[in-house]
């Protein structure tokens, strides 16, 4: 019996820096208040914690940080996304819709593979940030 193969969701963005990319990309901690803190203050803290911009602006998705991957452009960081590394994950018909659907100065490719959505039945948007090239199977 053959099996399907896993989807790969594609999104395309436009950060200055490799670190803007993955601050939105990945969750991350504010520091951790001081001994001092009160207790509610530290609880507040616990609450706020992780942040995750990408999770929040696709409704606060069931993601896992674990399939998702934030892949910064070539060269500049400005211009160059990285189709050479995107063609070794997708045919080469996919990536070219991507790249038609890619805005111009676009810097950062984030990838989720289809387990890192938690195995919902969610349905992957453009946002403010990022835009949404589609879910396209991924290379055996």
């Amino acid at each position: 019996m053959q099996t399907q193969p896993r989807k790969l969701h594609v999104f395309i963005a436009s950060f200055e820096t490799e670190g803007q990319a993955l601050t939105y990309s990945q969750p991350h901690w504010e520091p951790e208040p001081s001994e001092e803190a009160s207790d509610e203050e530290y609880q507040a803290w616990e609450d706020r914690n992780p942040l995750w911009p990408m999770k929040r602006e696709l409704g606060d998705a069931e993601l896992d940080e674990d399939f998702i991957e934030t892949i910064w452009a070539v060269d500049d960081g400005l211009t160059s996304l990285d189709w050479k590394y995107l063609s070794g994950r997708l045919e080469t018909a996919d990536v070219e819709a991507c790249k038609a659907i890619a805005p111009s100065r676009s810097s950062t490719l984030i990838l989720i593979d289809e387990p890192g959505l938690g195995g919902l039945d969610f349905k992957p948007s453009s946002t403010s940030t990022i835009t949404y090239c589609g879910s396209y199977p991924q290379r055996s």
